[in-house]
């Protein structure tokens, strides 16, 4: 078997999976994405030569496909949706502005993994903003980490990240039907790792603290996990394939301006 090559991202942000072709896979090379992607929560793998089936079958030996309803899907590839930034664009990037995680407004049913693959990249411009709820939940002071263990955060579709989704909206010609809101726990655990799940976008509440300290315990944590030091600004090349764990790392989009830049992605349970 071969091992694969890890090197940390930035930060202690993720880890480069290095030397390693995804049009050629076996259970062994999984296995090894699988336990690296559970260990730092977000994995990246430069420059693959990947069309839509190698791309498509890749996402299925990590789960089970989802379909995606506010992004277009390619005719062939229903599962594999397409961000398009363009140069006449004005409003924010999709996903942009705040830290987020993926879908935390679903009660049941979230996915839990998110793929992008890098199809036309933009120089200098659109990098992916990664923050590690490994090691923002680390780095609490023990006081908040007591006050929180048994904490519920309220997530909301119309929460602060929302106009990028009616901006999107727009354009597909698809309108949300209703708000969607959730309650999940504030800490999560993936392999016996604790993670900070906030999801800054979409946090309105924080249930089963002290009433006097739900609004200022919410505050602290969004700030908490936006400091530099839990932050990685990933830079794209084309063919670059990134792959994340919702429970574990939030993300945001960078600032795109007068140009255009592609990216294909999955959404994974």
């Amino acid at each position: 078997m071969k091992t694969i090559s890890i090197t940390p991202g930035e930060n202690n942000v993720g880890a480069y999976i290095n030397g390693v072709n995804l049009n050629e896979i076996d259970k062994d090379l999984i296995n090894q994405v699988k336990d690296t992607l559970n260990k730092y929560g977000v994995i990246f793998i430069k420059k693959q030569n990947l069309n839509s089936s190698a791309y498509q079958t890749f996402a299925k030996s990590i789960g089970k496909l989802v379909e995606y309803p506010r992004l277009k899907g390619l005719r062939d590839f229903p599962y594999i949706n397409v961000l398009e930034r363009r140069p006449t664009d004005k409003s924010l990037a999709f996903g942009g502005s705040w830290l987020h995680q993926d879908t935390s407004y679903l009660e049941r049913d979230r996915p839990r993994y998110t793929m992008l693959l890098g199809i036309e990249i933009p120089k200098g411009q659109g990098n992916t903003i990664f923050s590690s709820g490994f090691n923002a939940y680390r780095n609490l002071p023990k006081e908040i980490k007591e006050k929180i263990k048994n904490a519920k955060g309220v997530f909301s579709s119309a929460g602060p990240i929302s106009k990028t989704r009616i901006e999107l909206e727009k354009r597909t010609g698809i309108q949300s039907a209703k708000v969607m809101k959730a309650e999940h726990p504030i800490v999560q655990e993936v392999n016996g790792q604790k993670s900070l799940y906030v999801s800054p976008g979409h946090l309105i509440e924080i249930k089963n603290v002290n009433n006097d300290d739900s609004n200022k315990i919410k505050n602290y944590l969004i700030d908490h996990v936006s400091k530099d030091e839990f932050i990685f600004s990933y830079e794209w090349s084309k063919g670059d394939l990134v792959l994340w764990d919702n429970l574990s790392v939030m993300h945001k989009a960078s600032e795109i301006r007068n140009c255009k830049r592609i990216m294909h992605r999955i959404t994974i349970k």
